[in-house]
């Protein structure tokens, strides 16, 4: 009797899948491995089944293979839906009893197998035809067969869309990983369906040549793509792991603003249960974060509450979560506990204003005193330089104060526009070689030069100008110039040739912050600092031996986007003058 041609590649598929599944089984170990390794190694086993079904001669051999074949189908759905499962790391929620009843039918179906003769639910008839291509068994299904089938792909369908689920909520990386084993399982289902309903030949049996190509596939992304090593769930869990540790409060919201779910620091905070708040409406659960959220503007958000340590502040955060094909899914609420650093401004705006209303009110005080003083002292010399000693202490520490009210209004003023460097760093010098008696500022800058800044920069140079004007040599000369950066930065160096720097000014300013050990002895060089900072730049001191040298290191404005930038380079001077109103005012 001739052997049907399609026979040798479903015996080839056999034995390379049984390859595969001994290669996967070396890797058990890997989450999801063993439930793959069992479908590719039933995918085998069907296949060789169906393939000595083909090549058997006489009826009793076909009939004995093809009940071989029908009751390893059993493992093949339930293989993949456990696959899923461990990919999605859903398998924690299939407990035994669950387990159990999953079985009950493959077990039924195999027992229904081979006791087919006594009640033919699985085949009603089955018989040998012979063409010109050989011989091959023809078959009769029963109510018990399309049962099975129809819990087969029952399971396939439930792993399937356990994979579109995800895939919806996923990233990329993950979403073609999802992809890949859908694809393979789809080839794999509909080959063995043109089989079981007949639409290709009885000879051509695909059905284990499609699961063994599934299993291939499928070994493929776990080994290439790492599927199993690296998966979604993993990262969720990843994911929910630092949230639920975290000290920062976060509550997450639906559509219609009604809760998620929150993070333990969230539950403590608003004393609510995390399982029974899910489902209540935010406005519920917790009215006065409700209100902060819906009062607040650009995601962002003030929280003061009560409790039993007193009265605390929270920074809230909101941000919107977006669905992978479009459309608000909900969004995360976060509200940071800044109860120590609004303390702290507000010690910082108390001392500011003693120090800049109270304290030189007090001075001017002195000052004037001082000032009669002087006229009702005659003829002593060292009476008169005391008294001057006096004064010029007086003017130093009131100007002192002034300087520190510039620098906490410089530190909120805007620093994301464009500042013309060339244009204002030359009308600077001309003022302070007018102020200056003897003082030679040189400035050496590319012609309509802009910087990112505003006019807080514009008071940075003005401090580096009449400091290095006050500290210059015996023949005083500043010089400003500029070196192009190829990163889209420009330097600017305003050196001079006096003493320079003392060590103990630098090293604060480089360290960023004062002790009791190290300080410096004034606001100026701290000013400076802090506004290129601000302004997205750095600041360096060094000193040549021969002069001090500030290297100010800015973003040129045309290396920004200009939709980021305000265009206020040419009204940098007159916005100058409105802030020097405003402060005089203010004080």
């Amino acid at each position: 009797m001739v052997t049907p041609p399609f026979t040798p590649f479903v015996l080839l598929a056999a034995i390379l899948g049984s390859g595969v599944a001994a290669f996967v089984w070396v890797f058990r170990d890997t989450p999801g491995a063993k439930p793959l390794s069992a479908f590719v190694a039933g995918a085998s086993l069907f296949a060789l089944a169906q393939g000595m079904a083909l090549a058997s001669p006489g009826l009793a051999g076909k009939l004995q293979w093809s009940s071989v074949a029908a009751t390893v189908s059993v493992v093949l759905p339930a293989a993949w839906l456990a696959t899923v499962l461990a990919y999605t790391e859903s398998d924690r929620s299939l407990g035994r009893r669950r387990l159990a009843l999953l079985l009950v039918e493959p077990l039924a179906f195999a027992a229904l197998v081979w006791t087919n003769d006594a009640h033919h639910l699985v085949w009603a008839d089955r018989w040998i035809e012979t063409t010109g291509a050989g011989a091959y068994l023809t078959e009769e299904f029963g109510l018990g067969m399309w049962a099975h089938v129809g819990y087969s792909y029952l399971l396939i369908a439930a792993g399937g869309l356990e994979l579109v689920r995800l895939n919806f909520r996923t990233t990329d990386f993950f979403r073609s990983q999802g992809t890949a084993l859908l694809a393979a399982m789809f080839v794999a289902a509909s080959l063995w369906a043109s089989s079981l309903f007949g639409l290709v030949p009885r000879q051509y049996d695909l059905g284990g040549f499609g699961f063994v190509f599934g299993g291939l596939v499928m070994t493929a992304a776990l080994f290439r793509g790492r599927l199993l090593s690296i998966t979604p769930a993993t990262r969720q869990l990843g994911r929910e792991a630092v949230i639920g540790e975290m000290d920062d409060r976060i509550v997450i919201l639906d559509d219609e603003d009604r809760v998620v779910d929150v993070n333990p620091a969230a539950a403590r905070l608003l004393d609510v249960d995390p399982q029974a708040v899910v489902g209540t409406p935010i406005g519920t659960a917790a009215p006065r974060l409700a209100s902060a959220i819906e009062s607040g503007s650009a995601g962002q958000a003030d929280l003061e509450l009560g409790g039993a340590d007193g009265r605390r502040y929270y920074d809230v955060r909101v941000s919107r979560l977006y669905r992978s094909y479009g459309g608000v899914a909900g969004r995360v609420v976060s509200f940071r506990d800044v109860t120590d650093r609004r303390q702290h401004e507000q010690r910082l705006d108390v001392l500011n204003r003693v120090l800049r209303h109270n304290l030189r009110n007090e001075l001017n005080v002195v000052a004037g005193n001082a000032e009669l003083l002087r006229q009702d002292v005659e003829g002593s010399d060292d009476v008169r330089r005391r008294l001057d000693r006096i004064e010029e202490t007086v003017d130093g520490v009131v100007a002192r104060s002034e300087k520190i009210g510039h620098v906490s209004r410089m530190v909120d003023e805007e620093c994301d526009r464009e500042f013309a460097a060339a244009e204002r760093v030359d009308s600077l010098a001309d003022s302070v070689e007018t102020e200056y008696d003897g003082v030679t500022v040189t400035v050496d800058l590319p012609d309509g030069l802009t910087v990112v800044g505003g006019p807080c920069l514009e008071r940075a140079f003005e401090e580096l100008l009449e400091n290095a004007a006050e500290h210059a040599g015996e023949t005083p000369t500043v010089e400003v110039r500029a070196a192009e950066c190829p990163d889209g930065f420009v330097e600017i160096r305003v050196a001079d040739d006096g003493p320079g720097i003392e060590d103990q000014e630098r090293t604060v300013i480089e360290a960023g912050r004062e002790t009791a050990l190290e300080h410096g002895s004034g606001v100026g060089l701290w000013l400076v600092n802090w506004v290129v900072r601000e302004c997205g730049g750095s600041a360096e001191f060094t000193d040549g031996g021969d002069g001090c040298t500030v290297v100010l290191r800015l973003q040129r404005a045309d290396a920004v986007d200009g939709d980021g930038l305000d265009d206020s380079g040419g009204e940098s001077a007159a916005a100058d003058d409105r802030d020097r109103t405003e402060l005089e005012a203010d004080d």
